[in-house]
């Protein structure tokens, strides 16, 4: 029962150390991939190593049909970015400015983030701030926002337009700097009809990022147009990812290790003190295959038993995280929002991480049941028999 409640904690912490630890990354993904560059975009071949208004998109019906045509995709999102200095009263800053198709807001989902005024329509000369960039410039709703900028080809872009809509978006550095408008005036604004500077292909699953990249620049004239997955647009999340999934790793093979050495404390002391009954069974007929067989079940039981028990334990637990996620606050609340994040830890409710623990558990019992094995193989009658 010692060695059963050990598992059972081991189990129920290392699941719920996953699970946070992968909510956290999806959830970091979702805020600044998922809900702004999106999983896949396609861009002109030059764009993503020079971002200018130069190297943007004159979009057409068979290009955008073409992207359509590809297998899981269920739609586009159609966008123009580039940076202009804002202004209003005293204050100034420079801003990110997306030019978005509003019926096409499935993936930024604006719409739902206003907190103050109204959602724009593609026919607006208005556009939506984001909550801090609005906050900075202290402007609302009906002020005046006046932008300077560079259009296509090196042109002035200057205009003033008016403030519709406050946007609170989850991502920190977006909220700070992002300037939403009508598609077609960005155009006009920045002179470039017809122009975007990248079309955000939408599906249902972001596992399927690599086939769908992959079938997009298979599709798409290559001389042209290039598709990027959000792993190629965003390297440095990749890796702050995969460095702190490792740490992650690590501190669960040590809570591991002390659960192999006290199983294989406990498959030692069962053995050792059984020697006397083993030699017994043996003498009247027993086969060691049978001797070891029952060992191996005892410890897969015993093993298994601890695994379903801190299972079914764990598995509320992780769902009531993922609904009520930790919430950051004070000082780890700002290192989140330096790096961009959203200072929110939500778990993820996954088989694989279930599995996982299975698996390890598994190989642990394995390990731990070599020893009984040789033991009993080895098992001198006479002497264990005067024990």
């Amino acid at each position: 029962m010692i060695t059963v409640s050990l598992i059972t904690l081991s189990v129920a912490l290392a699941v719920f150390m996953r699970s946070l630890q992968e909510g956290s990354y999806a959830r970091m993904v979702e805020n600044a991939v998922g809900n702004y560059t999106g999983y896949v975009q396609v861009h002109q071949k030059d764009y993503w190593n020079d971002k200018s208004l130069d190297n943007g998109i004159v979009v057409n019906d068979s290009l955008l049909s073409l992207i359509r045509s590809v297998k899981d995709v269920t739609g586009i999102n159609l966008r123009l970015e580039s940076f202009s200095l804002a202004s209003h009263g005293n204050s100034t800053k420079g801003t990110l400015i997306m030019g978005i198709v509003p019926e096409q807001d499935t993936m930024l989902n604006i719409s739902s983030r206003i907190i103050e005024g109204n959602f724009i329509t593609d026919s607006d000369s208005s556009v939506i701030l984001g909550s801090k960039l609005a906050d900075y410039l202290k402007i609302v709703p009906g002020d005046t926002l006046v932008l300077l900028g560079q259009g296509h080809y090196g042109q002035t872009a200057v205009g003033a337009f008016p403030v519709k809509g406050i946007a609170k978006m989850p991502a920190p550095d977006l909220d700070r700097q992002i300037v939403f408008m009508p598609l077609k005036l960005a155009q006009s604004y920045f002179s470039f009809p017809g122009g975007v500077t990248s079309i955000v292909v939408d599906f249902s699953n972001a596992e399927l990022t690599p086939q769908i990249t992959d079938a997009l620049n298979s599709a798409l004239d290559t001389t042209r147009y290039k598709a990027m997955g959000w792993q190629q647009m965003t390297p440095e999340m990749v890796q702050m990812i995969e460095s702190d999934r490792a740490g992650g790793i690590m501190m669960i093979s040590i809570l591991y290790m002390i659960i192999a050495f006290g199983v294989f404390g406990t498959v030692l002391m069962m053995t050792e003190e059984r020697k006397k009954e083993f030699a017994i069974l043996v003498a009247i007929g027993t086969q060691k295959t049978k001797l070891t067989a029952i060992s191996f079940y005892e410890t897969i039981m015993m093993n298994s038993l601890g695994v379903i028990i801190g299972i079914v334990i764990t598995i509320p637990i992780v769902i009531y995280f993922l609904y009520n996620p930790l919430t950051m606050t004070g000082k780890e609340a700002e290192s989140f929002e330096k790096l961009g994040i959203e200072p929110i830890m939500p778990t993820i409710l996954s088989f694989k991480i279930f599995l996982h623990q299975i698996i390890v558990i598994l190989m642990i019992s394995l390990v731990a049941f070599i020893y009984p094995l040789v033991t009993i193989f080895r098992l001198k009658i006479i002497k264990a028999m005067r024990r």
